[in-house]
């Protein structure tokens, strides 16, 4: 089932560059589309899949620092 999340974090990211790559690595992995914003201020997202999938990327957004 596809389904679409949409999510915002307001949190100091120090390092733009390594998050954009992880969530590219990470989202290639679980083959979700969408578009995520990452600033020095925090991340915005809207991402669209397959739900197992998209708990899988919610789980893993959770249990990062």
């Amino acid at each position: 089932m596809q389904k679409v999340i949409l999510f915002y974090k307001f949190i100091p990211v120090t390092d733009t560059t390594t998050v954009m790559y992880w969530q590219r690595a990470l989202c290639e992995k679980l083959g979700l589309k969408g578009r995520i914003l990452i600033s020095v201020h925090g991340i915005n997202g809207t991402l669209g899949g397959d739900i197992k999938q998209l708990k899988l990327y919610t789980r893993e957004m959770k249990s990062h620092p």
